[in-house]
């Protein structure tokens, strides 16, 4: 009996601070959807039942943030997935390990993760994306190919967002498959060669199939960190051109701050929580997530 009630004493102090920080404001968060509160005007809010819930979703600016917001999140989980995995099979390749760069390269890949997302943003649109002094549009001139505006055109923007979100968040991932791999024991490689495998059909008969619980993982956490994305697209296009990059955190942001709507904002907030959690949970039921550890 006391060994059940043991680890309750470690779990029961951060479940209390969760749910001060957590519990409390979602509470929050959900009583407001439903009143009209103007930011402005505090004291004069009232009741209106589900009236946000139904302006939410008979509004088109708000089906249009839920679109750009899953492909925006699609598209970042994807390429952080393709890279890290890419990059940390390079890095526990013998070639590499070999030549004592692992070390240095990683702490090459590893800078994105100390960079807020802010600064990522401002790097992005003053350094790399922007049309004149760029430094894409400078590499493209060299090799004859002309620069684009790459922030302001609308069938750009999203996908310049995505790569430069991508590059914030594949530090997190690298180290999880980077880790996860160096696990995986040198004889087996060495009899998958011995065998005639090439380096591609090592990665996906063995290398993948051993980590596949990480990239689970990995990819679930990429999802939804990307898809209530704010700082890196705000501080980056401003959910502009025409609307290209406005995903629902930048919608929560306008109708809260600039319209000062709180309570349909508080209704976009929820409506995201919802979205999120009920996609996590049909991704740990496909998954079956919580039978890992059982297998």
């Amino acid at each position: 009996m006391r060994k059940f009630y043991r680890p309750w004493v470690f779990i029961i102090p951060g479940l209390i601070l969760g749910l001060l920080t957590l519990g409390i404001p979602i509470y929050e968060a959900i009583k407001n959807s439903f009143y009209n509160i103007r930011l402005y005007r505090l004291g004069s809010e009232f009741f209106i039942g589900l009236e946000n819930y139904i302006r939410l979703l008979n509004d088109p600016i708000f089906l249009i943030a839920l679109r750009v917001s899953l492909i925006f999140a699609i598209g970042c989980t994807v390429l952080v997935l393709l890279f890290s995995i890419l990059v940390s099979s390079v890095l526990t390749s013998d070639k590499i390990e070999d030549s004592k760069l692992t070390r240095p390269l990683m702490a090459l890949f590893i800078v994105p993760f100390v960079t807020t997302q802010v600064v990522t943003g401002i790097m992005g649109r003053t350094f790399i994306w922007q049309t004149e002094f760029g430094l894409v549009n400078y590499l493209l001139n060299l090799i004859g190919i002309e620069g684009q505006a790459w922030l302001t055109t609308p069938y750009l923007a999203l996908p310049t967002a995505i790569i430069t979100n991508t590059w914030r968040l594949t530090p997190l991932a690298l180290l999880v498959f980077y880790a996860a791999l160096t696990t995986i024991p040198k004889t087996l490689i060495e009899s998958a060669k011995l065998d005639g495998a090439n380096e591609f059909k090592i990665l996906t008969k063995i290398k993948l199939p051993i980590i596949r619980y990480h990239v689970i993982f990995i990819s679930l956490i990429i999802f939804t960190s990307a898809f209530r994305e704010f700082d890196v697209i705000f501080s980056l296009t401003g959910r502009g051109p025409a609307r290209a990059t406005n995903v629902l955190s930048i919608m929560v942001y306008e109708q809260g701050v600039n319209v000062g709507n709180m309570g349909y904002a508080n209704a976009i907030a929820f409506t995201m929580f919802l979205i999120v959690t009920v996609l996590t949970i049909i991704y740990m039921l496909i998954f079956k997530i919580g039978n890992i550890g059982d297998q």
